[in-house]
């Protein structure tokens, strides 16, 4: 079998579940602009900061998801929009 039928298998296997889940969230959200350039403002990190523990998630603006707007705003994310983030 050659190398390329074989990642071909791989590819098939994984995605039908027997190796790993292919799973796909339909329902994210593109990555926002950081506002001038800049998306983490480090003179507002704040570790303090007793978060809720509700899972609402926000999609920063540094490609990351966070729980809820609150994880966001204490490691200083200034740009963000509700949802998951697709990559």
């Amino acid at each position: 079998m050659s190398i390329m039928n074989r990642f071909k298998l791989l590819v098939i296997l994984s995605c039908t579940g027997l190796f790993l889940s292919c799973k796909k969230n339909n329902n994210c959200v593109s990555t926002p602009l950081a506002l001038n350039g800049v998306c983490i403002d480090s003179t507002l990190i704040n570790d303090s900061i007793a978060c809720y523990e509700i899972y609402a998630p926000v999609c920063g603006c540094d490609g990351i998801t966070y729980s809820n707007d609150c994880y966001a705003d204490r490691l200083g994310v200034i740009s963000y929009v509700a949802g998951e983030c697709c990559d």
